[in-house]
């Protein structure tokens, strides 16, 4: 915290500088057709970030340094651009802006981070104003965005969504990089964003702009298959009180209100503040019906069912050892005492054997709370000197529960984020600092939630089944007087089987069960319980310049980070340094020095454009070099050529990408009870692969079971075996090219296609080992600590490790997208995507699943003041069947599909707007992920007051 103050303080220094003359620009926008002034149109300075928004007179004021010409660029949703030069003679404006702007005609950053419209960008990128974001048809901006070309949205919960591109879907997205205000928004233990949990809400939502495909030539790691950057608005350009107040269906309540002013005569000093609270009962994942296992009909899964563990039970041991228990009586242990004597030399068939125990499990519902909030603060200083340089510190604060999918589902339970930022920008460059802190609160693992529930109640179960066993026993052998007959014993287990099913588990709900649960949920060892710390952090510091030479555009930018895991040896191996600073309880003094797992980036990039030819052609090119302490140099080159034909775009493009092993990649250590969760930061070797381990326990079990012994039956059994080395984990890597089109045709349909094609290597994934103990995997001994293995004699150790995939993985798809402006009232919408796994004879088990719907459409309408203040929109989105693989579990996602309506009526007269709608209206209930819950019918209301001056 001191390092990022000293930094700031070093920023806000750095913009008292020489000033220059800079002349006041003042001027009106109007509409053409109907002279009205048109209120919060953007005017920006070409080819920079520089601009403000008209008043609510239509009017606007910019500073600027005027030694030379500038080029304004004027543009208001619904009108097209205009362009307009000013200079010292020729500072006072009038502009009358023509409808219908086309989607091609707006201005974007994120493309290139310059400005630029979406026509002119080599990238293939969309864009969300500030109007779309309201209007979106399902009433959550976020989930929205899944009708956008080539974005698919994947739900873990209500409160949890996450955004994938171009293929290979994941609840965690780690190959998407997700910012806000130019602050990645990723938790930084987890290295991916939690959706729009703790983000920023619709109200003070400026707009979105989506990157489809690699980008880690502009962004860096982690860029690999798209980028979504949201920005807040300004407070210089929109000033005022909002509020807005929403209800509906699942208890859903949200209150937002932002305000923002800029203050003093020349308005140099601005401020912003806004807030949101929300809440509603989540969907449910409730598939708790067992069914075949995708492609392996031997055994079965209940997605969401948790605790239904297996195993199995050696009664005679217990009671044998039952007559020197300490924790026992003298007395009990007397009466075992008895009742061993009885067994051994008057019934020895009575003795109750091994058998095998599989509790019930326990649903979701059972398991975690009901609801979903997010709470969000953000609040920003600007500073605005006459040089055109803004200086800025902003800091946001987000909270929420909700329940996230990977190999589990989880409880994330009062995350908590705080991000501190602060920025210096000037017309062509800009300098940024932040720090992101993250708190996983009360955050818990439901499935070993549920696990460790059955493991108490497997011991209720025992002491049932065998408390039932020796009573039934006890009255057919008169006290234990006679020898037990092969009937009494296989009555006495059923009956004991019947009383130990009926009574033995532990009931949901139950006090019992609810006081194990929350003992469980506060304990962070996953032997006894299910809780994790996280509070990890993260520190960057980034800026760039744009070198606007007449000649030739070069942009150059460069960035440092710093990321700090804490999970005080929960998640990570960032253990105790001296084992022995633990509280009276056994678990680790917080306050005590940890292992040090801190890691840095660094990295830079150049890009450089030229025009020629008349502007028709424009060629782009950049290369960044990232260096991280763990692993090599990377290179991400790109390159594109753009053809523009009167307003026909052809472009081609090449480009590749990397994503760093996550923080959990390297640095996991998570004992899970069967097996050790390990990062790979530095190899494994002396290894067999766990399948095949069980292929040669599995021989060994069924020889015996044949009763046919020979002499090479070990060497058959170990012929089974595969050895097994990991080298450390690397970056994994994407080479794609991209070919697109862009254009209006007939003046009013917005035409956007493209097609691409990538070449992906060294992918991530896991894969489950064993290790013997002292011993080699290339001799004898490795064999014989596998056939001297028992559980009170573990003489091997199951890992599970991650490591790169070898075999290289193809897939390509396109996507084509129209929008036709049919008047100033009317445009109607249609997009098609197409996504496809070139290799389909993939055996490398390390290859993620491909989770992507081969086939997906969307249709929409909007209609905005089509009789006074009333306007509508409506979307519907039909979605192909797809395979779903993941390490939660593999299987099939129907096709599905639904619409989505909205309503609004605008009243001027009182700053307000209402609205009313309903997502998935016909109730048609659909799964984004294999074991994710159903989503249904959400109607919602709302009322939206927005005083533009008070």
């Amino acid at each position: 915290m001191r390092k990022l103050s000293t930094l700031l303080t070093v920023f806000l220094l750095f913009t008292v500088c020489a000033w220059a003359q800079n002349t006041t620009v003042t001027g009106v926008i109007k509409d053409k057709k109907s002279g009205e002034t048109l209120v919060s149109a953007s005017v920006i300075v070409k080819g920079t970030t520089t601009g403000v928004q008209t008043d609510l007179d239509g009017k606007f004021s910019l500073e600027l340094d005027l030694t030379e010409p500038k080029t304004l660029v004027v543009s208001y949703l619904g009108y097209q651009d205009f362009e307009i030069d000013v200079d010292k003679n020729n500072t006072k404006i009038s502009v009358d802006m023509e409808t219908v702007n086309m989607v091609g005609q707006e201005v974007v950053v994120t493309g290139s981070r310059v400005s630029e419209t979406i026509l002119e960008s080599s990238a293939t990128i969309q864009k969300m104003n500030v109007r779309e974001v309201q209007e979106i048809a399902s009433g959550d901006f976020y989930s929205g965005l899944s009708t956008l070309q080539g974005v698919d949205v994947t739900t873990s919960s209500l409160g949890f969504q996450v955004v994938n591109m171009r293929g290979f879907n994941t609840t965690a997205p780690v190959r998407i990089v997700q910012f806000i205000d130019g602050m990645d928004n990723q938790a930084p233990g987890l290295n991916f964003p939690v959706g729009n949990l703790v983000g920023a809400n619709d109200l003070d939502l400026e707009n979105v702009e989506i990157i489809s495909g690699p980008a880690s030539a502009l962004y860096g790691p982690n860029a690999f298959q798209g980028v979504v950057s949201m920005r807040t608005k300004n407070p210089y350009d929109y000033p005022g009180l909002s509020v807005k107040v929403a209800g509906g269906m699942r208890d859903m309540a949200d209150i937002q209100a932002r305000y923002a002013q800029a203050v003093g005569k020349e308005k140099r000093f601005a401020f912003k503040i806004s807030g949101q609270y929300k809440r509603a009962l989540d969907w449910r994942a409730d598939d708790t019906k067992y069914r075949p296992v995708y492609d392996d009909a031997t055994d079965s899964i209940a997605p969401n069912l948790y605790g239904d563990i297996e195993t199995d039970i050696d009664l005679s041991a217990i009671v044998e050892q039952a007559q020197t228990d300490p924790e026992n009586s003298q007395e009990e242990r007397d009466d075992f005492i008895a009742l061993n004597n009885w067994l051994s030399l008057v019934s020895p068939n009575a003795y109750p054997g091994t058998i095998n125990v599989k509790a019930p499990g326990y649903a979701e519902k059972d398991l975690a709370d009901n609801e979903t909030f997010t709470g969000k603060f953000r609040t920003s200083l600007h500073y605005r000197f006459k040089k055109g340089i803004e200086a800025s510190i902003a800091y946001n604060f987000g909270q929420g529960t909700a329940i996230y999918q990977a190999s589990n589902r989880y409880s994330i339970n009062n995350i908590r984020f705080q991000q501190l930022k602060g920025e210096v920008k000037g017309r062509n460059w800009n300098i940024r600092a932040y720090s992101t802190w993250e708190d996983a609160g009360d955050s818990y693992d439901i499935v070993f939630t549920g696990i460790n529930i059955s493991k108490e109640g497997i011991a209720d179960y025992v002491g049932e089944y065998l408390g039932a066993y020796f009573d039934t026993l006890r009255v057919m052998t008169d006290d234990f007087d006679d020898d037990a007959t092969a009937s009494e014993v296989e009555a006495a287990h059923a009956h004991a089987y019947t009383q130990a099913e009926t009574n033995g588990w532990i009931d949901a709900g139950s006090a019992k069960f609810d006081s194990l649960r929350n003992d469980i949920i506060n304990n962070a060892d996953l032997e006894t319980g299910s809780k994790f710390t996280d509070k990890s952090n993260l520190q960057h510091i980034e800026g760039q310049y744009n070198f606007d030479w007449p000649w030739l555009d070069v942009l150059v930018g460069a960035n440092f980070r710093r990321y700090d895991p804490q999970s005080f040896g929960t998640i990570f191996s960032d253990t105790l340094v001296n084992a022995g600073d633990t509280l009276e309880n056994g678990s680790a003094n917080l306050n005590a020095e940890f292992v040090d797992l801190s890691v840095w980036e660094v990295g830079g990039f150049v890009q450089l454009q030229k025009k020629f030819f008349k502007d028709r052609f424009k060629v782009m090119a950049s290369v960044r070099v990232d260096k991280h302490k763990n692993f090599a140099v990377q290179f991400s080159p790109r390159a594109s050529l753009m053809y523009n034909y009167k307003g026909h775009v052809l472009r081609i493009s090449g480009q590749s990408a990397f994503r760093t092993p996550t923080l959990q990649n390297q640095f996991i250590r998570l004992d899970v009870g069967p097996l050790t969760i390990n990062g790979n930061l530095n190899g494994w070797d002396n290894l067999y692969t766990l399948e095949s381990v069980t292929n040669f326990e599995n021989f060994l079990d069924s020889v015996q079971t044949q009763g046919v012994w020979y002499d090479s039956v070990y060497d058959d059994a170990a012929a089974q075996l595969r050895t097994f080395s990991a080298k450390k984990i690397r970056p994994e890597q994407v080479k794609t090219i991209e070919v697109g089109y862009r254009g209006v045709a007939f003046k009013k349909l917005y035409i956007d296609a493209n097609f691409y094609y990538n070449w992906y290597t060294d992918f991530i994934g896991e894969i489950r080992v064993v290790q013997p103990e002292g011993a080699s995997v290339d001799d004898q001994s490795g064999v014989d600590q596998l056939l001297s293995y028992s559980e009170s004699n573990e003489t091997y150790t199951r890992y599970q490790i991650p490591v790169n995939a070898e075999q290289q993985v193809r897939s390509m798809g396109a996507t084509i997208g129209l929008a036709y402006y049919i008047n100033d009232k009317f445009s109607a919408t249609v997009n098609y995507n197409w996504a496809k796994l070139v290799d389909d004879d993939l055996d490398d088990p390390i290859i993620p699943g491909f989770n992507t719907p081969e086939h997906k459409i969307n249709v929409g309408i909007k209609g905005r003041k089509v009789w006074k203040g009333l306007g509508f929109a409506a979307n519907f989105q039909w979605v192909d069947e797809f395979l779903w693989r993941s390490t939660f579990g593999d299987g099939i996602v129907p096709s599905y599909s639904f619409l989505d309506l909205q309503l609004s009526y605008e009243i001027p007269k009182w700053y307000s707007t209402l609205r009313l709608g309903a997502s998935n209206v016909y109730n048609l209930e659909r799964q984004e992920a294999f074991g994710a819950p159903l989503i249904g019918t959400m109607v919602y209301g709302s009322i939206t007051f927005d005083i533009k001056k008070l």
